[in-house]
């Protein structure tokens, strides 16, 4: 065990922010460890160490980060649930392992491989001590229960892998029914707890199951992070980009509401005591303001926030929601506050906010008053209240979980759940600094602020990326750059190491990156590949062979050449952004079906609108070539 001193400044106050057939369970390793020390000194956090288990071989990790023994565990989703000996604390590991921290002590029980990305852990709240943590990339879910082990090991056990949607992100549960939000396939899927029992006893090794398809399939208009329940009969689920709000009805799936959040990268959704309204944490991209040093500096360009809704108005559709929705700025010009990453409501109605890009914790209320701050961990990415009130963080960049008393905001404990020094990759070392907000000027935003899980926020930014002001572009995809040089609208970066450091520099407007920085940034977004086709329906062979001949016919292959769709240099289609610039370098394809709006400004709202408007070539595109042609490119 270390004794880690922890600085703990004055708190402040703000000033005024400007502005988932069958599958086999991987095999289960857990470590025992000697009982911690108790935990130490006033006025410290202490950190507790335990043993732990290396990540078992052939478990691949995510985009970005090693997943090999001795790598990073990144902790990405908490739960708190009552153990056989005392509240545990579950983290879902995007090494594809969960650890299990006694609350009591705290200290780390041990873990166990579950799977290769975790990012949700949801409990079926019946009484059974089942839990389901979300696989990202093994597209399934892994039913856990919180049982006493026979040899006196881990009181958690994996007991059935039941297959679900391509890239499900996180789980809820309430009233018999798990709900699970699927990023790339656009779906909520929702099942009927009982299809998820087992007949293995409590804590025996399960094998493969056969499930029952969920019962209820929802198809969304936009790809779901977050979700929340508002009731037995409303499931919210939150744009993982942009700023879209879906209300589901648990009975048939159906969307019944659909509302536009002024901002983006909607992260964590909490309702408030009383269930009246409920509290999203985001951002804002103010389309008209520049990233001059100076709107930088004033947090006018991006700004950090939650926004509690009345939950009535979001349910009638009534027109006066963003009249009666109050905001809470999350930080100023002299506290940084970039990336909002999820946000908790204490049963005193506080409002808890882990800001993942400054390593902080925010505290504050919707009632005007401004939130003080808390350091933590390296990049705070998910809460969790215990049954004493304590508030737990995921600390996804430092591999820790800190402990605070929320009635007095202090860090009280920090748990590491792997070694010290992990082995990163320089990868890994670009996703830290991707996510990194203090690398930009007072610590607003970071490069995922525009570019959350290296897609996009479907803004439109004006940067000095097309070398002027005054014409503000659309933010683009960053999955699968590799490759598709030259970069920038106006192609005039040939090289990825160059377009990362101008967009640092005059971006962010933070300090100068090492040439190893830069080389790690660029290591990482390498890695980013462009999404699934298999997350959508495939189109009838013929459908795609006609589809595929079109593009061809109608030149688009001129610009958007196959494998990449996409070309080196710069061409005229006709079209000119504000200061008459009318030669741009073509956007590759690949995931375009991803993109809510096309074209350099956003113009066009779907790819039909596009082919008809489209004045390159001088052509109009018949109907049914038009059909066969969206049903292709829907497939890239």
């Amino acid at each position: 065990m270390r004794i880690v001193p922890i600085p703990f400044p004055a708190l402040r106050r703000f000033l005024p922010a400007a502005a988932l057939a069958g599958l086999t369970l991987p095999g289960l390793a857990g470590a025992r460890p000697a009982a911690p020390a108790p935990v130490g000194t006033s006025g410290a956090a202490e950190t507790s160490g335990a043993a732990w288990t290396s990540g078992a071989a052939g478990t691949s990790g995510a985009a970005g980060t090693s997943g090999a023994a001795g790598g990073p565990k990144r902790p990405q989703a908490l739960l708190t649930v009552a153990g056989p000996g005392g509240e545990l604390v579950l983290s879902a590991n995007g090494d594809g392992s969960l650890s299990v921290v006694s609350a009591a002590d705290p200290a780390l029980v041990g873990e166990i491989r579950v799977g290769g990305d975790l990012t949700g852990l949801a409990a079926f709240g019946d009484g059974s001590g089942r839990v389901a943590a979300v696989d990202h990339r093994g597209h399934r879910l892994v039913v856990l229960r919180v049982a006493e082990s026979a040899d006196g090991g881990i009181p958690v056990a994996a007991e059935a892998a039941v297959p679900t949607c391509r890239y499900p992100v996180r789980a809820a549960a309430r009233a018999g029914v798990l709900a699970v939000s699927c990023l790339w396939s656009r779906k909520a899927l929702l099942y009927d707890l009982e299809a998820l029992e087992t007949a293995d006893a409590p804590g025996s090794p399960a094998g493969p199951v056969r499930v029952a398809a969920p019962a209820i399939e929802s198809d969304l208009p936009f790809e779901p992070r977050e979700l929340l329940f508002l009731d037995q009969e409303t499931l919210l689920l939150a744009d993982g980009f942009a700023g879209e709000l879906a209300l589901v009805s648990v009975a048939d799936g159906s969307v019944r509401r659909r509302r536009e959040l002024a901002g983006h990268n909607l992260r964590g959704l909490s309702l408030l005591p009383g269930g009246e309204r409920v509290a999203v944490a985001h951002q804002q991209l103010h389309s008209g303001m520049h990233t001059t040093r100076d709107d930088i500096l004033w947090g006018v360009f991006i700004t950090n926030s939650v926004t509690t809704l009345p939950v009535a108005d979001l349910r009638t559709g009534d027109p006066r929601l963003r009249r009666r929705s109050r905001v809470l700025d999350l930080g100023s010009v002299s506290t940084p506050s970039g990336d909002p990453a999820a946000v908790l409501a204490t049963p005193a109605g506080e409002l808890v906010v882990a800001l993942g890009g400054v390593s902080r914790v925010a505290f504050g209320a919707d009632d005007g008053r401004q939130p003080s701050h808390l350091r933590v961990g390296e990049g705070p990415s998910a809460l969790a209240l215990g049954a004493d009130g304590r508030v737990y963080v995921a600390n996804t960049r430092s591999d820790t979980l800190s402990v605070i008393a929320a009635d007095r905001r202090r860090e009280t404990a920090r748990v590491e759940l792997g070694p010290g020094a992990p082995v990163r990759t320089a990868a890994d070392r670009g996703e830290a600094l991707f996510h990194d907000a203090t690398r930009s000027l007072r610590g607003w935003m970071s490069c995922a602020s525009c570019h959350a899980g290296g897609h996009t926020n479907h803004g439109l930014s004006d940067t000095l990326g097309d070398g002027h002001y005054g014409a503000p572009k659309r933010v683009l995809s960053l999955l699968g750059v590799a490759g598709t040089r030259p970069f920038a609208w106006d192609g005039g970066m040939r090289r990825l190491e160059d377009q990362i450091a101008k967009s640092v520099r005059t971006t962010l407007r933070g300090p100068e990156l090492t040439g190893a920085e830069i080389a790690d940034l660029a290591a990482y977004l390498r890695t980013l590949e462009p999404p699934d086709a298999l997350a959508a329906p495939a189109p009838p062979a013929e459908v795609l062979a006609a589809g595929r001949a079109a593009f061809e016919e109608y030149s688009c292959s001129r610009c958007h050449r196959a494998p990449l769709y996409t070309s080196p240099g710069v061409h005229d289609v006709g079209l000119a952004d504000e200061r008459g610039a009318t030669r741009f370098n073509p956007p590759s394809l690949r995931g375009v079906r991803f993109r809510r709006t096309l074209f350099h400004d956003g113009s066009a709202r779907s790819l039909e609108e596009v082919l008809r408007s489209h004045p390159g070539n001088g052509v109009s595109v018949a109907a049914e070539d038009l059909r066969n042609l969206v049903a292709f490119l829907r497939t890239l």
